[in-house]
């Protein structure tokens, strides 16, 4: 009888917890709620963004940086930042097309997006390369280990 009177109290206390808690992560009534895969990415966006700022922080101050490098720092810090995410197809428009329409258009899209990803990382191979370049040889080995230590399979360790 105690268990049950225990589990159902746990029950209970678990239930309000997980409604208060989903109260307190409502969007505004004037901003619709992020369902999904939507809600996923807005968050995976944001959280990958902290890091990317966490680990450049974590390099700087690594690779004791001299005064007169910094310029180049913040133009490597600049380039790094990321581009803004492509926006999506008009799902009304897409609808209105026939399947090998759709398979045409989204063919296309990829393409675009991957042509945007590729100047990306050559701006970001630029901007490396550059910054590479008025580094120390001590500052050099330093930056070559930790300029992506810990970022493995898309996750980031320390």
């Amino acid at each position: 009888m105690k268990n049950r009177t225990t589990l159902w109290l746990t029950t209970a206390a678990l239930t309000l917890l997980t409604g208060y808690a989903s109260a307190q992560n409502s969007p505004p009534k004037d901003e619709p709620a992020k369902t999904g895969m939507h809600a996923m990415q807005d968050k995976h966006g944001e959280s990958m963004g902290w890091r990317m700022k966490h680990h450049m922080q974590k390099l700087k101050t690594a690779l004791k940086l001299s005064p007169d490098q910094e310029p180049a720092w913040a133009a490597l810090a600049g380039a790094m930042t990321p581009p803004a995410r492509p926006q999506r197809p008009d799902r009304a428009e897409m609808d209105k097309l026939s399947m090998p329409e759709r398979l045409d258009k989204m063919k296309q899209i990829m393409s675009q997006h991957h042509e945007a990803r590729m100047a990306e990382m050559d701006k970001h191979a630029t901007a490396v390369k550059s910054f590479y370049a008025v580094l120390t040889p001590e500052q050099k080995k330093t930056f070559d280990t930790k300029a992506m230590s810990g970022w493995r399979h898309g996750r980031h360790h320390d």
